[in-house]
């Protein structure tokens, strides 16, 4: 079992056989790149006291299975606010781009009527999960090994095709091998599966695939299980939205939205 979705090179992240893709052994999961995305940023973010409130990932072409390099750019410095920009390169290839907002939090008192909801859920003891790929049923796809195969999941209700789902998620490894993984980039990293929680098959060949994630965090998730609840929806355009409510065992912790287009089982990798 790798130690961790990538090993640090010098300036090269190289990823492990635990952030496959479960398409093609050849590309990488969307969420070991959007974890990598919200690391590089979190590493370049200029204040302790300013806290990840939303990251977009634009996935804009499959990412190879092979070492890679980050550059950021701050956009936007301030005590209050902050907005850094990411490239991920292979070779000399940009392959995902992310734009990451930074706010501060400063303590308030907030009547009952705006705080959000808390939930009733409990997370999972470790005797009941198995991974994500075998909670899904997605066991028989075209790469057996990858981040599908190594996170962990208790599916709660749906996750069955129906543009639904409701699970506990845990990542049992660090993002990069020998740095502590933050709550923040936890969620980063399996954020990606709401559409796998929440997919949309439209016939036994025809299902979903997204094009980007933007991950939005009122706080930082307690606990080591992220809680995911999804729902998908298209218009006869062929393309739709993955809308996912992220909780922990305090209650709603952020929203994920995605977009989502149609993709044949045939076309995949």
């Amino acid at each position: 079992m790798s130690e961790a979705l990538f090993l640090r090179d010098g300036e090269f992240y190289v990823p492990t056989p635990a952030s496959g893709s479960p398409w093609s052994p050849a590309h990488l999961h969307g969420g070991p790149v959007v974890g990598l995305m919200a690391h590089a940023v979190e590493q370049a973010s200029e204040s302790a006291d300013l806290h990840l409130a939303r990251l977009t990932v634009d996935l804009l072409r499959p990412v190879p299975n092979s070492p890679l390099t980050i550059t950021t750019r701050l956009v936007r410095g301030g005590k209050r606010l902050q907005i850094i920009e990411a490239s991920l390169i292979a070779g000399e290839t940009e392959v995902t781009r992310a734009s990451a907002l930074f706010l501060e939090n400063r303590p308030v008192t907030v009547p009952e009527h705006g705080r959000f909801p808390a939930t009733e859920l409990e997370p999972p003891s470790a005797p009941v999960e198995a991974t994500v790929a075998e909670a899904g049923g997605w066991q028989n796809r075209y790469s057996p090994v990858g981040l599908h195969s190594t996170a962990k999941a208790v599916v709660l209700d749906g996750v069955n095709g129906s543009g639904q789902g409701l699970a506990w998620l845990r990542l049992p490894l660090p993002l990069v091998q020998g740095v502590k993984t933050s709550p923040s980039v936890m969620a980063a990293t399996l954020c990606d599966f709401g559409n796998g929680v929440g997919q949309l098959n439209l016939s036994s060949d025809l299902g979903c695939i997204n094009t980007d994630v933007s991950l939005y965090l009122h706080r930082e998730p307690v606990g080591e299980w992220l809680g995911l609840d999804a729902r998908s929806r298209m218009q006869d355009t062929g393309v739709g939205l993955v809308e996912t409510t992220l909780f922990d065992s305090q209650g709603a912790v952020g929203k994920i939205l995605q977009a989502i287009i149609t993709m044949r089982t045939h076309e995949a990798g």
